[in-house]
């Protein structure tokens, strides 16, 4: 298994994380770290900074931003992008998170792809079907 921390703005990593907890359970792979309203960019860095340290028994270490290009995700990559065992994903879902949780730890850039790949498959569009009548029989038979 990888280790993970999901960043966020607000509450949104805790929120995905819950869900992941109602159906799947607990893990102890997983650490949340969300910036909030205010908070000062050098306290962000050390609490991502924290959650790695507190995974040090992973092999790997995967960050799943809310965003490319936002303040957690720009951040992390500042604060630990530098480690060989680190990758950070922009783009944090249900379905990337629980792939994230557990992906195997031996093979990191192989766990991104299968992460990457989980969490676009699971982005779809409802296409309501329209039932046309007209070329059906109409005499009851």
């Amino acid at each position: 298994m990888n280790g993970v921390i999901a960043v966020s703005h607000a509450s949104l990593a805790s929120g995905v994380y819950s869900a992941v907890k109602m159906i799947a359970g607990e893990f102890e792979n997983v650490r949340i770290v969300e910036f909030k309203e205010n908070d000062p960019l050098d306290g962000f860095d050390e609490k991502i900074k924290e959650a790695y340290k507190s995974l040090e028994a992973y092999k790997n270490v995967i960050i799943l931003a809310d965003l490319a290009g936002g303040t957690p995700f720009n951040r992390s990559v500042m604060s630990l992008g530098d480690k060989e065992n680190v990758r950070v994903i922009g783009g944090l879902n249900f379905a990337s998170l629980y792939q994230a949780i557990n992906s195997d730890g031996d093979d990191i850039d192989l766990s991104i792809k299968e992460i990457l790949e989980i969490g676009k498959e699971s982005l779809i569009a409802y296409e309501a079907k329209i039932n046309d009548d007209s070329n059906e029989d109409t005499d009851g038979i």
